[in-house]
């Protein structure tokens, strides 16, 4: 049988108890939690950015690691604040023991995670008997800053989200939110940055299967609006329904460059790329003897091998003089004779023979250019 989650409730003239007042915070805290635990999914809400700042001593040039004021959401739902900026500790790196054997600093980067802990704060002022300890009143939602090996980032997104009944931080392994990567040369940190081999800062966000707009107007931003020449989708009402694709002018406007609207027109300020199923792309250019006719755009060799895709070839000599061909007498000139031109598979072949109108020198064979025009038919799927 579950248990349920319970909150306290009081009557006249009862006589509370700390366990009564501490489960008035308690259960704020958990439902708290859960809200933050399931509809969101964890990571940076904002700041927290990973600061490098040279400096050089007697030793030589380095960087002074601190993590800026920000706060972020844990896996298990608990709210990491940092109020100011704190020093990353190089003595806490060096006790790890985790840099690698053969390291080297314009290569090994070291992932640096924040994690949340409760830290019992000062005492009472006075205690309920002389015979007891001073008990506490307080309890920090506090934080540290630790260190990972090579290649630890990459793990994070296997942690375990806690059940739904379990109090914040209680019985989970403590919860690792990534803010960047140093370098060590060995006895001081030399370098930072936000991403490694694609591994990057986690960001806080929401999770929903219905996203509902106000004012018949939905916008989905890559960046703060007043981040100008930023990704945006809006999706609104205007003219029976539509949707945009661009980016933020300086006023956060999004300027559209891709526009669906309800009826299923399609407007785009550049090129659409790609091969559509049932449909022809067409691919053409000037190509030489020997190498291959370039496939049209969303056609892939994977799709003709197998079947989904066909490709017909039209190659034509091209009249263009080599270089290599020796200079004539005046008034004499080269002839061009196509020998050969055809496609295998997709492989040109282009040989010419050039004939000079005087008998001096002999005729020459050399390879030659063509024009080509590649039709690429895509099969529809099946049911379509």
């Amino acid at each position: 049988m579950t248990t349920p989650v319970t909150r306290p409730v009081f009557s006249e003239n009862q006589i509370l108890s700390a366990a009564d007042v501490n489960a008035i915070v308690s259960h704020a805290r958990g439902s708290r939690a859960r809200h933050d635990r399931y509809l969101h999914s964890w990571g940076i809400a904002d700041g927290l950015e990973l600061v490098g700042t040279p400096r050089t001593d007697t030793a030589g040039p380095y960087v002074e690691v601190t993590v800026a004021p920000g706060l972020a959401i844990d896996g298990g739902g608990r709210e990491i604040v940092v109020t100011e900026s704190v020093r990353v500790g190089e003595d806490d790196f060096d006790q790890l023991n985790i840099t690698d054997s053969a390291n080297d600093p314009t290569q090994h980067f070291y992932p640096v995670f924040l994690v949340g802990r409760d830290e019992q704060g000062r005492a009472a002022a006075q205690s309920a008997s002389s015979c007891l300890e001073n008990p506490k009143t307080r309890v920090s939602e506090s934080f540290y800053v630790t260190f990972g090996a090579l290649g630890s980032a990459a793990e994070l997104d296997q942690q375990v989200v806690p059940d739904p009944d379990a109090p914040v931080g209680s019985g989970q392994k403590p919860w690792r939110l990534l803010l960047g990567f140093v370098s060590w040369n060995g006895v001081r940190f030399v370098s930072v940055r936000e991403t490694d081999h694609d591994i990057t800062r986690r960001y806080a966000g929401v999770r929903a299967g219905d996203v509902t707009g106000l004012g018949d107007r939905l916008v989905l931003r890559s960046a703060p609006r007043t981040a100008p020449d930023k990704a945006a989708l809006v999706i609104d009402n205007i003219d029976g329904g539509r949707l945009q694709f661009g980016l933020h002018n300086s006023l956060g406007s999004v300027v559209p460059v891709f526009t669906v609207t309800a009826q299923g027109d399609v407007i785009a300020e550049g090129k659409i790329l790609g091969a559509i199923a049932g449909g022809v792309q067409v691919e053409s250019g000037v190509i030489t003897d020997g190498l291959d006719v370039p496939l049209p755009a969303g056609i892939t060799q994977a799709q003709v091998d197998a079947g989904e895709a066909s490709l017909q070839i039209q190659v034509q000599p091209r009249f263009q003089q080599p270089a290599s061909l020796p200079p004539l007498a005046a008034g004499n000139y080269w002839l061009m004779q196509p020998l050969d031109v055809r496609v295998e598979g997709r492989r040109v072949v282009c040989l010419v023979r050039w004939v000079p109108t005087a008998g001096a020198p002999a005729p020459m064979v050399l390879p030659g250019v063509c024009d080509y025009v590649v039709m690429g038919f895509v099969k529809p799927a099946e049911g379509t």
